[in-house]
């Protein structure tokens, strides 16, 4: 039962942080493991939509009450299993530390930055969260610039299938990480690997 608590409670923060939090400035990570673990990490600036929003309606700051509201959610979100740093900086926005780690199969979500989930055919999916024309062109409303990297590590048995990676390891693959820049909501890392 306690299990099956946690599991629920990870699950409803996963979907709390994803679905009104937008990654502004931010580095995140992915390290795979030969059985297909992994732990993975997202640090960063993160734009709260409704403040932004709030915000670009009025034409100012946010009021005290609100920025008080943003305040105490940002202490409820730090007890979420996965958030190790909830802070309110101010203007709608939030300091997130965000570390996990997944069994093989388990799906990770971590805000709009990354989603890892194993499909029906055992292929590994590392991608950001797929959005619809109408809901990117409500983001681009908001004016936020995006800035981060996301970083991939796979053990030596990963056979890519595909990859529209930034950088990818040199020397045969023996050094680095898969990479990708995004600097703006159309930039969609995807990678599909399989495990030999």
């Amino acid at each position: 039962m306690k299990r099956i608590t946690a599991l629920l409670a990870t699950i409803t923060a996963t979907v709390a942080l994803t679905g009104c939090f937008i990654p502004e400035k931010f580095t995140a990570s992915v390290k795979m493991a030969n059985d297909g673990s992994y732990s993975y990490r997202y640090d960063g600036l993160t734009a709260f939509a409704p403040a932004v929003l709030d915000m670009n309606a009025t034409g100012k700051g946010l009021s005290a009450k609100k920025e008080s509201d943003l305040q105490a959610q940002a202490v409820k979100l730090g007890k979420s299993p996965d958030v190790q740093k909830s802070s309110y900086v101010g203007n709608g926005r939030y300091e997130f530390v965000i570390t996990g780690e997944r069994k093989p199969g388990q799906m990770a979500s971590v805000l709009e930055a990354f989603r890892v989930f194993t499909d029906k055919d055992g292929i590994i999916n590392i991608t950001s969260i797929a959005l619809k024309a109408s809901d990117k062109a409500e983001l681009q409303k908001l004016g936020l610039k995006m800035d981060g990297k996301l970083e991939v590590t796979l053990p030596k048995n990963a056979e890519i299938i595909s990859s529209n990676a930034t950088s990818s390891p040199s020397f045969f693959g023996l050094f680095g990480t898969y990479s990708w820049k995004i600097g703006s909501i159309e930039d969609r890392p995807m990678m599909k690997i399989r495990l030999r």
